[in-house]
């Protein structure tokens, strides 16, 4: 069985190392997209506002920019923007306009005046370079194949994982004390035998933490094919509108303004015993809804299971749907928790750091393991040419195949 588990090991980190390597860069880097997507693009983030926004100034801005540009729709914004900072907001063209040069506008604040605009998708250049970054780590910039690529990597890491831990527990003798050397490392060691220690000790120290990044990008990465499809059969939604067909799949154009929904929305909150703080507005033109997402400082967060949505009619602004992880069923918890477990905001700053840490020891480990894998090659390649050769001297059995990292 070790020998078994060793190959497994040695074979499925071999195959999945480089794109682990290139996730766990990526994934470390993302835990700082947004200062670092400001810094890049700081003539869009900038605004003339001294201070800090409230969200009836922001919702003013965006319907003042859309009384001037008809033949567009603000899809999304957030209610606030801090001190000489501009509204990103994200925009799609009206029912029988084309689409418009930028799929996302930076408003400023005090009167909704355009400063600037962008596509979104994966680039090189400052303007695109986060999406690219998170493109790359989701989707290896290969769409639906990447994605399901990386599903079937985190499904050989996952096992990688578990295969390795058993690796390092002590086959006889004093079980503990055995053990116990396996989480240590010495910089006194020579470098091959601390590049071992590296390895052994941060997948042993960090374990649970590297299987629940895995186990949550098999999830990120099979969602519509297995994951969401399994959690809402095992305990489907209270509240599924969004399981129906859109009932405008070109698109409307709501009667209502963003200032209209947004008081209703705080009194429908209020009246419902929420007692947390309007974070974002969306209008989704396929259903004529208004959305607003509710956190408890009035900041878009994802901590814990994230924001609470409400839904509400474009036209009559009355009240449709709710997405609320907290009161619905089990199965939508489930949806909700993946993200803010992988990206590591469901605790806050201390769980952000640690996502952080995880992505560099995931790189290092790729490195690492391909160090060992080449370092012990040479002699696993002499002992198969010494048994090919003398057969009967040194007959290679499935266990001798297996010796070595």
């Amino acid at each position: 069985m070790r020998a078994f588990l060793l190959l497994l090991h040695r074979y499925c980190g071999l195959v999945s190392l480089a794109f682990l390597a290139v996730a766990g860069l990526t994934g470390s880097l993302l835990v700082f997209r947004a200062p670092l997507d400001h810094a890049l693009n700081s003539d869009l983030f900038s605004a003339s506002n001294p201070v800090a926004s409230t969200p009836y100034d922001n919702v003013a801005a965006v319907d003042a920019f859309q009384s001037v540009n008809p033949r567009l729709q603000v899809t999304g914004f957030p209610l606030r923007s801090e001190a000489n900072r501009s509204i990103a907001a994200e925009l799609s063209a009206r029912p029988g306009y084309s689409a418009p040069a930028f799929d996302e506008v930076f408003l400023d604040p005090t009167d909704g005046s355009l400063i600037g605009g962008r596509q979104t998708g994966p680039g090189i250049g400052p303007r695109n370079f986060v999406a690219g970054v998170a493109d790359l780590h989701f989707e290896l910039l290969a769409g639906t194949p990447g994605r399901l690529f990386l599903g079937a990597i985190a499904v050989l890491w996952l096992l990688s994982i578990f295969a390795g831990l058993v690796l390092t527990t002590p086959e006889k003798g004093p079980f503990w004390k055995k053990w116990r050397r396996n989480w240590q490392f010495r910089r006194s060691s020579s470098i091959p035998r601390l590049l071992l220690d590296l390895h052994r000790a941060s997948g042993l120290w960090l374990l649970p933490f590297l299987a629940l990044l895995a186990a949550t990008s098999i999830a990120f990465n099979f969602w519509s094919e297995a994951y969401e499809p399994a959690v809402t059969a095992i305990s489907p939604l209270q509240h599924d509108l969004f399981d129906e067909e859109a009932p405008f799949p070109q698109g409307t154009v709501p009667r209502l303004s963003f200032s209209d929904v947004l008081p209703r929305a705080e009194a429908h909150a209020e009246a419902a015993g929420l007692q947390w703080q309007p974070a974002r507005m969306l209008y989704l033109p396929q259903w004529n809804l208004y959305g607003v997402k509710f956190s408890p400082q009035g900041e878009l967060s994802y901590r814990q299971l994230g924001p609470v949505d409400h839904y509400f009619d474009g036209d009559t602004g009355e009240w449709r749907h709710q997405v609320d992880p907290y009161s619905d069923s089990m199965g939508l918890a489930m949806i909700r928790v993946v993200y803010p477990l992988h990206s590591g905001e469901i605790f806050g700053f201390a769980s952000l750091a640690l996502v952080f840490v995880l992505g560099i020891v995931t790189f290092g480990q790729s490195v690492t393991g391909l160090y060992i894998w080449w370092k012990k090659r040479s002699s696993r390649v002499a002992r198969r040419k010494a048994a090919r050769k003398h057969p009967e001297d040194s007959p290679l059995s499935f266990a001798d195949a297996g010796k070595g990292v």
